[in-house]
């Protein structure tokens, strides 16, 4: 299972791909970090759909105040 990165400093709008650090091993190469496995437990590849649901659900996640204990500005 290998896993792949995707990387953007704060700030950066990423309408560039130049924006991204991408690869397989980009850990801490810029301020906030995608990792994703290229297939899951059951070697099922993932789709970029798959990618792109979970994602949404971590939008929702970070739009509600249920995830924090401490108030963070988002």
């Amino acid at each position: 299972m290998a896993a792949i990165s995707l990387s953007v400093n704060r700030g950066n709008d990423g309408f560039k791909i130049s924006d991204f650090t991408y690869g397989t091993l980009a850990p801490n190469a810029n301020d906030v970090e995608l990792r994703f496995n290229t297939t899951d437990l059951n070697s099922v590849v993932l789709s970029r759909l798959d990618i792109i649901r979970a994602l949404e659900a971590f939008t929702r996640a970070l739009e509600s105040d249920a995830l924090f204990t401490t108030p963070v500005n988002l």
